[in-house]
Order: C-alpha cells, then sequence, then structure tokens
C-alpha cells in the first residue's frame, strides 16, 4: 500500500516518554536555610522509597492517508484504534478495539471492527472481527504454475464475521473454539474467462464453519514483540448443516518467534502452513502473498488446496521514533501435500520503516516495501505484518 499522506496518530502516552517523570513530580521540596548545629551534624542517608512501574494508560490511534494497492487501486483509507487494559497492572495485556474503512475511485469500499479483549487477569482472550467488502479481486487461476498473463477481475460483495474465545489451562497455552462465517456475492466476472467457465463457488455463496484453537502465546507484547513466540493450531470444518454451501475441511498453523539482539535489535521468524480438504470454493483455497507473508506478492497471486510459506524479518531502530526493517520470504502452494518439491519456489523480500506513535506500547505505523520476480509493491498498516 503506497501512503501518499500520513498524518502522525494521537494517542494518551504518544509524546510521553517512558520512565520519565513528568515537570515537577518529583521535584524536592523547598528547604529553609539550615540552623548551624545542622551543618556540624553527620548527615543520615535517607531510605529511597524504591519507585512503582508507570501505571499504562489508555490512548487513541488515528491514521488517516491516501492509500494504493495494485489489486483496489487508489483509496482513501483511515484506521481508528483504541487501546486500555481492563486489569490495572503494567505487565497486563492491551486490550483493542480496531475500525478500518476505505474507499476507491471506483467507489468501491470495505470497513471492519476488529475487537481484541484480554480478561481475567489475561487468562481469557476474545477476539474476532465483523466486516463487510465490496471490492475487484484478482484471480491467476490455480496452481502454483499460473502465469500473469492469464490475470482476470471480478467483481464481489462480501460480509464476514469470525469470532475466537481461548482461555488459558497452563502457562502460556490457551485453548478454545471459534466461528467462521462468510457470504459472498459474486456480481461481476470477465466474459470468457475462467470463472465464467464455473469454478467451483464462482457464483459466491455461504460459508459456514466452526473449529478450535490451540495456541502458545509467549510474547513479551502484543504489537511489538522482544521475545518469546506465538504459535497457533487451528482445524476447522465448513458443513452444510451449519448452514455452508460447500462442504470442506482447514488446517492452518501458524508459528512466529521472536528473538532480541539486545535494545531494539530484534530478529523475527514467522510461518505458515494451510492445508484444505474436501471441495473448498475458489475464493477460499489457501492464498500466497499479500501483507504478511511474501510481501511483494499480490494476495491470490497463487492458490492451491495447500500453502507453505515462511519468513525471517530483522527490526532495528535508527533515530527518534523511527526504525526499520529488512525481510525476505519464500512459499508455495501445492494440489496435494506430496506435490510440495524442493523447486518452484517462490520468493520475496523487501525493507520497510516503522514510526513509533506509542513508544510505551510499542504501536508503530509500518510502511513495507516488497518485490518479487514481478515487480514491487507498497504496504501501510498500523501494527507489525506478525
Amino acid at each position: 500500500m503506497l501512503l501518499a499522506g500520513l498524518l502522525p496518530a494521537t494517542a494518551a502516552r504518544a509524546g510521553a516518554i517512558p520512565g520519565m517523570p513528568e515537570p515537577g513530580e518529583d521535584s524536592p521540596p523547598a528547604r529553609a536555610t539550615p540552623e548551624p548545629d545542622e551543618l556540624t551534624a553527620k548527615p543520615v542517608a535517607a531510605e529511597e522509597e524504591p519507585r512503582r512501574p508507570a501505571e499504562p494508560k489508555p490512548g487513541w490511534v488515528i491514521l488517516p492517508g491516501v492509500s494504493y494497492t495494485p489489486e483496489r487501486g487508489l483509496n482513501v483509507a483511515g484506521t481508528l484504534l483504541r487501546y486500555f487494559r481492563l486489569d490495572r497492572g503494567p505487565d497486563a495485556r492491551p486490550s483493542s478495539l480496531g475500525l478500518r474503512a476505505s474507499i476507491s475511485l471506483k467507489a468501491r469500499t470495505e470497513a471492519s471492527f476488529d475487537p481484541t479483549l484480554w480478561l481475567a487477569g489475561d487468562r481469557l482472550n476474545l477476539a474476532g472481527t465483523l466486516g463487510a467488502s465490496y471490492y475487484d479481486y484478482p484471480y491467476f487461476g490455480v496452481g502454483n504454475d499460473t502465469v500473469a498473463e492469464d490475470r482476470e477481475d471480478f467483481t464481489a460483495g462480501r460480509v464476514n464475521a469470525r469470532l475466537e474465545v481461548v482461555a488459558r489451562v497452563w502457562q502460556a497455552l490457551y485453548v478454545g473454539p471459534l466461528y467462521d462465517f462468510r457470504y459472498e456475492d459474486i456480481t461481476a466476472v470477465e466474459d470468457g474467462g475462467m470463472l465464467e467457465m464455473g469454478a467451483v463457488g464462482s457464483d459466491g455463496g455461504v460459508l459456514s464453519g466452526v473449529g478450535g484453537i490451540v495456541r502458545w502465546d509467549s510474547r513479551d507484547n502484543s504489537y511489538a514483540p522482544h521475545k518469546g513466540g506465538l504459535i497457533s493450531f487451528s482445524p476447522r470444518m465448513y458443513r452444510q448443516g451449519l448452514g455452508s454451501d460447500q462442504d470442506f475441511g482447514r488446517l492452518t498453523v501458524d508459528a512466529s518467534w521472536f528473538v532480541s539482539l539486545g535494545g531494539e535489535h530484534v530478529v523475527a521468524i514467522d510461518g505458515r502452513a494451510d492445508f484444505r480438504t474436501g471441495n473448498p470454493p475458489f475464493d477460499h483455497l489457501s492464498l500466497a502473498g499479500g501483507s504478511r507473508l511474501l510481501r511483494g506478492m499480490i494476495e491470490g497471486r497463487y492458490r492451491d488446496n495447500h500453502l507453505l510459506a515462511g519468513q525471517v524479518e530483522y527490526r532495528f531502530p535508527l533515530f527518534w521514533r523511527l526504525g526499520g526493517v529488512a525481510f525476505g520470504g519464500v512459499g508455495r502452494v501445492a494440489e496435494q501435500v506430496n506435490d510440495f518439491k524442493l523447486e518452484d519456489w517462490k520468493y520475496a523480500g523487501g525493507a520497510g520503516l516503522r514510526f513509533a506513535i506509542d513508544r510505551a506500547e510499542r504501536i508503530n505505523a509500518r510502511l513495507d516495501a516488497g518485490a518479487t520476480v514481478e515487480g514491487v509493491n507498497f504496504y501501510l498498516a498500523i501494527g507489525e505484518a506478525f
């Protein structure tokens, strides 16, 4: 996403320097001129009362701007994020309520509401999304060997919702259920194209599925970790008995790990395995590309039943509130699991800038440039890619 205009976000602590007192907060009291015997008396060292960590405060992030992506064209976009803690204490995980919206010059629109709530002393996490969109999307066919010249676009209206509820059962291990729903209305396809020939799901429809999550979350921060990891195992099933138009299964394994090199220098490792069984619609196959894995590749440039992808990112400070990243990724899709071979992997890499909106909470705005053999794409968002 290419930023044409960025206004710095406002946040309750955006201008505060962590650990520094407010003016006059720790100023010593005024003292009268000492008496003579005070001058000769042996000084007594005063006991310093240990300081308590500052209580994190809630805040706002507001990010308006003009954006561009090859899939969606020129957009006026905005993000509003409210972050807060439902439990007291500096070590409590921050909850957030995110609202995102955009509109393109073609009158294509998108809006989403994304809450994340940490409750009961961080033992319970509720997260989800509710969104609606009407956009043009690219389609190159199915498989790991599709060519860019075969691209055709389709227009679809979507309503999607997902709810996850996980509870901590041991140390950093969380377990719970999820529900996933999507309604899609494909309003236009290219005449004589692959979708008009009748791909599975080319008329849109309803997807409704339930599943579970087993998650290990030992990150030291939810927004930009310096150490620890997030590993998630999630099986799901979509069935007509649940209201879905298609019967299929999905299994995802996401893993991210963070290694501190000291200070703000961090090596981040990320990977995903995404497998489908049964008869998934063409628009719910595993997709390569996007703003997380394989940045620089158009999302859906390659799609098939299964996906394997990974990346490594180095995050480092520059000056003031600015930081930088360098990243590289590899991945591919396959129809069958045994089709994953040593050849035909796709590569992407690039670099980016980070602006610290709130240094205490480690909330960053990011601008990334990712490249593949087919070109360069840009991404702008609040929060790290993973």
